[in-house]
């Protein structure tokens, strides 16, 4: 039938109006009057308060003749300012999050300064306190990026000056303390006390500053290259679970450094495992914080943490993030970006490392997973979010919205994954290494990256980074063919039909198109630059499969409607992502066709690659037949975990008569995530689940509580008032912050009106741990707590943290709209 004109505008309009760019304030680069040669602070604390007693000494070196410096001091309550070249005072004013030194004398470019400054501060940000409930002793740690560190250093607080720095740490016993580059010496004070002096001698910028104190012991690795020292810190008792959890990092060191030609060049390589750590991993020059669920032995999942429950397999193995901390220090500590503009020459960097680990550790098809798990990710979030953005922005608010996993992480990894297709192999990572040595220990935009390409390669790729750096969204493909037997051609079309809206437009593409006949295949590369392109392609018989870009190289949504036979032949004889495309088109198109139903029987059976037979036992849940039901139960026989928790994700999806077969998936299948998944699913199945059930399951031990936290998102999805007594005994500060956060969040399902849920969440707001206090600003919002209002101005006012401050902003803006307590 054809569609009236109308209606063709009104879905044109549509479709533009359904993606757009971020809004928020324009974000230049930040210039500055001096450069920071080098920092030297000595701290103390006192822990029960939260406090720090600091003298930074600050060498500085004038950009242009000043009589005056200043410096950003967030809430620093400043003792004293002194020249330490004349040993004398100096005067200075503390405002609007500044610390402004008036210089006895102007000073001019070519000469130094030496400030030494005496303060203290009880910081809401950067720099965090924790009290171990079962030790009762502290663990202090420090996240930076975003500006953060101004509230326990003065400093000069963006990403675009880099310098020395020196750590000298007093802490009691049974502390130790550890910082960035190499232990100079420890040196005792008085009874029970200890100074560590810790000595970065290599520039870096003041977010990569780190400062770790707790109750940790020591474990060792294996020297990269047999002379680089590795060592991993971890809370007492757990050397074991260290050694399993980093006992790949020699290995990753030394590879990178192969992989791009320059060699790892700090001083030394330390892990530590952080509870309750206030970021998921944070890579600190030389010295790299995780959350303590990187900890493990050999049953735990691989997954990061926290535990997930919706899918069979996560961006964020353990594997993933250690590798991706690990390549910041060629990218991000190393090479920095000029401004957080430029975040993604950083983390889209670290991100496809990872998975350059993931190619070398376990072979080509995972790298390939990876991509395509990284780009189905990215495209979900555009649905939803209707989001585009280039990796090179400027406009944000705060910095969490240029952090955005989706797009700088994982669409970053796959850019960078299409620019090695681009380039091959070769040429790709001769490009990444010139460029790592032609600005190694610098700061770095965009261009930079582009013209290192251009230099080492001859390369212009001005069409690669306006589309993919500079612009935003991708590209949506119809395709189709046709084979013209009596020419022996495919006509093969391509029309481009994604909104041209600001920021995307129509794109370059170099696509690979495979073709398979009974005698042979072979592979063409096509150009696409046009909305609509035809493509005459030699084929001498019928083809059994037309493919393209099968092994995933684009980011693209591709329409390709393909009959059954195809898609069936698809699913065994392409590239990997390619696989599992065909196998979700048969699903989606055919569930009721036996060849689909055969096709996924035959990949659990015998798969290629274990995520062949992960995707089709998930993809079981389409059909919901009896059929399918009782291939289901055979890949619950399948020795790998992540199909058996696929097909508890399928299961789902067959309803009530799923219930009796999860009750005994969670009774007795050995792994803890596919039972924490099977408790989720259940809880989806049976609204009518018993909580005696659920309750009974929370006395089981697993990695990082995960079946407990599979139990509370249960009670999350009943929402049954009687779970309250149960759930919130579990957001209590004796259990790790994703227990609480899983906690709270269930209470929240199931008492939407208590108020011992809100005056636990502005406990929260007030706590320590970051993302549980982000957390709970949003649910006060959410739950419109008309007492919060104090608790979430002082956070605004306060505006330690541009994050909480947005949030928080955001919550009052809900609890007065609805109590008419102000203007929205």
């Amino acid at each position: 039938m054809k569609t009236p004109a109308l209606v063709v505008l009104v879905m044109l309009v549509h479709n533009a109006a359904a993606q757009r760019l971020p809004e928020g304030k324009f974000n230049a680069i930040r210039e500055r009057t001096f450069d920071i040669i080098h920092l030297k602070v000595h701290l103390e604390f006192e822990f029960s308060r939260g406090r720090v007693f600091g003298e930074a000494t600050l060498t500085l070196a004038p950009l242009r003749p000043l009589d005056s410096i200043s410096l950003d001091a967030i809430r620093l309550n400043v003792a004293s300012v002194r020249d330490e070249k004349r040993k004398a005072p100096i005067s200075f004013v503390t405002a609007d999050r500044k610390l402004n030194i008036k210089l006895p004398h102007t000073k001019s470019v070519g000469e130094t300064l030496t400030l030494s400054i005496a303060y203290d501060a009880t910081p809401r940000a950067g720099l965090y306190f924790r009290l171990d409930p079962k030790t009762r002793h502290y663990f202090v740690d420090t996240y930076g990026e975003g500006g953060l560190h101004a509230n326990w250093l003065p400093i000069y607080n963006d990403v675009n000056d880099k310098f020395s720095t020196e750590m000298l740490i007093n802490v009691p016993t049974p502390y130790t303390a550890i910082s960035n580059g190499r232990l100079v010496e420890t040196m005792m004070r008085g009874e029970g006390f200890t100074t560590y002096h810790w000595l970065q001698t290599l520039p870096h910028p003041n977010y990569l500053i780190a400062l770790y104190v707790g109750d940790y012991e020591e474990g060792t690795l294996a020297p990269a290259f047999g002379t680089i020292p590795m060592s991993y810190w971890v809370p007492r008792g757990r050397l074991a679970e260290g050694a399993f959890a980093f006992r790949n990092t020699t290995k990753m060191v030394e590879f990178f450094s192969e992989r791009f030609n320059y060699r790892y060049p700090w001083d030394k390589y330390d892990q530590i495992a952080v509870p309750d750590y206030s970021i998921g991993a944070m890579e600190h020059t030389t010295v790299t914080g995780h959350r303590v669920c990187v900890l493990r032995d050999s049953t735990a999942p691989l997954d990061f943490g926290p535990p997930t429950f919706d899918e069979y397999s996560t961006d964020w193995s353990a594997e993933a993030t250690i590798s991706h901390e690990l390549a910041h220090h060629w990218f991000g500590d190393n090479l920095t970006c000029r401004s957080l503009n430029y975040i993604w020459l950083n983390e889209s960097f670290a991100s496809y490392c990872m998975m350059l680990w993931d190619e070398k550790s376990v072979g080509g098809d995972q790298l390939l997973f990876d991509v395509d798990l990284a780009k189905k990710h990215y495209l979900t979030h555009v649905k939803k979010e209707h989001e585009i953005r280039p990796l090179e922005y400027a406009n944000y608010d705060n910095p969490d919205v240029i952090f955005s996993e989706h797009q700088t992480y994982l669409k970053g990894a796959a850019i960078l994954h299409m620019l090695r297709d681009v380039l091959g192999d070769e040429q790709f990572f001769r490009s990444v290494g010139y460029y790592l040595r032609k600005h190694e220990f610098k700061n770095v935009v965009s261009d930079d990256l582009k013209i290192a390409i251009q230099e080492a390669t001859g390369e212009n790729l001005d069409w690669f980074f306006t589309q993919w750096i500079r612009g935003g969204g991708h590209p949506q493909l119809e395709v189709s063919y046709k084979f013209v037997p009596e020419r022996k051609v495919i006509d093969l079309t391509v029309k481009q039909v994604q909104p041209i809206v600001e920021g995307q437009g129509l794109f370059t593409l170099p696509a690979a198109i495979t073709i398979a006949t009974p005698n042979k295949k072979w592979t063409e590369k096509i150009w696409v630059r046009e909305a609509s392109e035809h493509f005459v392609l030699k084929c001498d018989e019928k083809p059994l499969m037309v493919s393209v870009d099968g092994k995933g190289s684009l980011i693209a949504e591709i329409s390709f409607r393909k009959e059954v036979d195809e898609l069936a032949y698809q699913s065994t004889h392409d590239a990997m992502p390619a696989r599992l495309w065909a196998m979700r088109q048969l699903a989606e198109n055919y569930p009721a066709d036996a060849a689909t139903l055969e096709t996924l029987s035959k990949t659990i059976a015998k798969p290629a690659f274990w995520a062949d037979a992960a995707e089709a036992a998930q993809l079981l849940g389409e059909l919901r037949t009896d059929e399918a039901m009782k291939t289901l139960r055979r890949a619950f026989a399948s020795p790998e975990y992540r199909v058996r928790k696929a097909a508890v994700l399928a299961l789902t999806k067959f309803g009530a008569q799923a219930k009796d077969l999860l009750r005994e998936i969670i009774l007795s299948d050995s792994h803890s995530d596919v039972a924490a998944t099977a408790i989720v699913g259940l809880a989806k199945v049976d609204k009518k689940l018993d909580g005696q059930f659920i309750n009974q399951q929370l006395a089981r031990k697993s990695w990082y509580d995960e079946i407990v936290v599979g139990c509370l998102k249960a009670y999350a999805e009943l929402g049954d008032p009687a779970g309250v007594l149960t759930v919130k005994q579990y957001a209590g500060s004796s259990h790790h912050q994703h227990v609480r956060q899983a906690a709270i969040e269930a209470w929240d399902q199931c008492a939407p009106q208590d108020k011992e849920l809100n005056a636990k969440l502005i406990e929260l707001a007030k706590g320590s741990t970051l993302r549980l206090q982000q957390k709970a600003i949003e649910l006060l919002g959410d739950r419109y707590a008309k007492e919060a209002i104090p608790v979430l101005d002082d956070i605004v006012k306060s505006d330690f943290d541009p994050n909480f401050t947005i949030g928080a902003k955001k919550a009052l803006e809900k609890i007065r709209r609805v109590n008419k307590l102000g203007e929205p």
